[in-house]
């Protein structure tokens, strides 16, 4: 079974571990996500949309176990997943140092490897962009376009040209997003069997 099969399977267990209702468990998912925003806001996270997004990735890796085991709420399992990501947050912000009045240091040299890692990557990543049908390439490159409240208002601007809920262009943007990593992984692990050859 592929990744992107997986991912897709892992989804939809989510979706029904949320409610067996499809529709309420959209509603619930928005539910859910809208106050992981809220949460996130208040503890002064600048991209409190993408924490929420990885809260989501997070929980719905696990969502085959959880659905089998977890008792109660399943919000209050997000919300502790939340939980944990505000201190890695936190623990980064601490690690970060100003730069201002700070002297700079040279940047260490690059590694050769590494500059062809990077390449290599670069590479996959435009020939699966390529590969995507035209509205879907159209649609990665507006959806990931801004940055901050910017990209808040963008998002649901698009989703309202597409005539879609935010949470179903969502869901969209999920599937695209798990097909070029799983083209990208391809790619690469074709190349690293060519080097082998």
């Amino acid at each position: 079974m592929s990744r992107e099969s997986t991912s897709e399977k892992a989804f939809e267990t989510l979706l029904k571990w949320l409610n067996p209702d499809r529709k309420q468990a959209a509603e619930r998912y928005e539910q859910i996500r809208r106050s992981l925003i809220q949460i996130f806001t208040w503890r002064g996270i600048s991209d409190a949309e993408g924490l929420a997004d990885e809260t989501f990735e997070r929980v719905t890796r696990r969502a085959p176990e959880l659905a089998e085991r977890y008792v109660g709420d399943p919000a209050m399992y997000f919300y502790s997943v939340a939980k944990n990501l505000i201190k890695e947050y936190q623990r980064n912000v601490k690690l970060h140092v100003p730069l201002k009045g700070q002297r700079m240091a040279a940047p260490p040299p690059a590694d050769e490897d590494e500059l062809k890692a990077d390449e290599l990557r670069s590479e996959c990543l435009k020939r699966c962009l390529e590969a995507l049908e035209p509205e879907k390439l159209d649609l990665v490159l507006s959806y990931y376009s801004k940055d901050k409240q910017a990209k808040i208002d963008h998002r649901k601007a698009l989703a309202q040209r597409l005539g879609l809920e935010t949470n179903a262009l969502r869901v969209r943007m999920y599937r695209i997003r798990s097909k070029l990593e799983s083209c990208i992984r391809s790619c690469l692990q074709a190349r690293d069997s060519e080097k082998l050859s």
